[in-house]
């Protein structure tokens, strides 16, 4: 069964199934009216967010991501709000139960740079596994994950330390033992990047 098309440029995109009546709704039916904060006298129009159908979809994508312990990456031209969605998605979890933590890259960062703002962020646990402290959990947003420098064979080494992390649960140590494996727990993880 397909929704009904009201307008020529309506996608599938523009619609989701209902949970408790199994029937498609246009997600501009479920985008929350937005009024001015007149009670502020002068409000920071940077941190102004307006809902959209965009912004939305998008924060019910990563909660349904995030419920099944899955990772997201967010790919877009610049200006398109893919940090401020996930930044403002992140926002919505209560710090006591969930910690969180940003990373944005750029041309400089490295691996051991990426390796010691993970490891920064989680406690030692048991033997070779390290997870948030307090025995939480955590989301990891990595920003702008495109932006390390390439190396002459066309290579990120910054992001292979990323796909490690997320393939294999854990990095190489890059202290003495060299070669053990840092196991890193309870950890989800998000991602922006522009488009390549």
């Amino acid at each position: 069964v397909c929704p009904t098309f009201a307008d020529a440029s309506d996608t599938f995109f523009e619609f989701f199934v209902e949970h408790d009546t199994g029937e498609w709704t246009h997600w501009r039916n479920v985008v929350p009216t937005w009024e001015y904060p007149s009670s502020e006298e002068k409000p920071k129009f940077a941190r102004l967010i307006i809902p959209t159908l965009d912004s939305v979809r998008l924060e019910n994508l990563l909660r349904l991501v995030t419920r099944v312990d899955k990772q997201a990456l967010f790919v877009g031209g610049p200006g398109t709000a893919k940090t401020t969605a996930i930044k403002q998605f992140m926002g919505g979890f209560d710090s006591d139960v969930l910690g969180q933590k940003a990373i944005t890259f750029s041309s400089l960062t490295t691996p051991q740079t990426f390796q010691n703002a993970v490891e920064a962020s989680v406690e030692k646990r048991q033997g070779k596994t390290y997870g948030p402290p307090g025995g939480k959990k955590m989301i990891l947003f990595i920003d702008d994950v495109s932006m390390p420098m390439m190396n002459e064979w066309g290579d990120q080494v910054t992001n292979e330390a990323v796909r490690q992390l997320l393939e294999q649960g854990g990095m190489y140590s890059l202290e003495k033992p060299i070669g053990d494996m840092k196991m890193i727990v309870d950890c989800q993880y998000l991602a922006a990047m522009n488009t390549p």
